[in-house]
């Protein structure tokens, strides 16, 4: 019982990190600090990829300082931060480049199953995850626990 009770609690902890993430994305869309910069297609959906001058990568702008185009950015980039904050779309992943990244959103309105996540191999993670920091940073091993 005691198990279960902290695999849940491990799990609520994952579902409250990912709704951050989620959040922040959105707030960093509505001030204007990410855009989309990227089409994926998936099979059955697609998913967009976000990023900024904060990633490493420039904002994207109407064409010759085109007010029109930028307009229809930004208002798309309002229409995302909606849908992250309401909980239609999620943060997927993150897309890493040299010296950039950029954050990929998709969810079931996109055509994509949306991500929950599991715990089936979460102590087996945990105990990699250990190892791979402890032995490759100087990290003090409370912090670790």
């Amino acid at each position: 019982m005691n198990n279960t009770c902290d695999l849940e609690k491990r799990l609520q902890t994952i579902i409250s990190i990912q709704r951050n993430i989620d959040i922040i994305t959105a707030f960093l869309l509505l001030t204007g600090q990410v855009t989309v910069v990227r089409l994926i297609v998936e099979p059955k959906g697609f998913a967009l990829s976000v990023g900024g001058p904060l990633t490493g990568i420039g904002r994207l702008e109407g064409i010759s300082g085109n007010k029109t185009l930028s307009l229809i950015l930004d208002i798309g980039d309002i229409l995302l931060a909606i849908l992250l904050i309401s909980d239609q779309i999620n943060v997927s992943g993150i897309f890493l480049g040299p010296g950039r990244f950029s954050f990929n959103i998709t969810g079931p309105i996109f055509g994509v199953p949306k991500h929950v996540p599991a715990l089936p191999d979460l102590e087996k993670v945990f105990t990699q995850f250990r190892w791979i920091v402890s032995e490759h940073f100087d990290i003090e091993p409370e912090i670790l626990i």
